[in-house]
């Protein structure tokens, strides 16, 4: 997958293995990735998720 290239809400959900409602709390919420709405679809763009990914990543054992 391509760094340009967009995740749905249900893609995410299933590499994050949780819920869509929980995203979709996120997104309310104004937490989470970043996303974009086009019309009524939600759509995370992959560099932004990896991004998110890698600022909350805690190594245990790292000081």
């Amino acid at each position: 997958m391509k760094s340009s290239e967009f995740l749905t809400t249900e893609q995410l959900a299933q590499r994050w293995q949780m819920g869509e409602s929980t995203l979709n709390h996120w997104r309310k919420a104004q937490c989470g990735p970043s996303f974009t709405r086009i019309g009524a679809r939600v759509l995370y763009k992959l560099a932004d998720v990896e991004q998110y990914e890698q600022a909350n990543t805690t190594i245990l054992g790292d000081k």
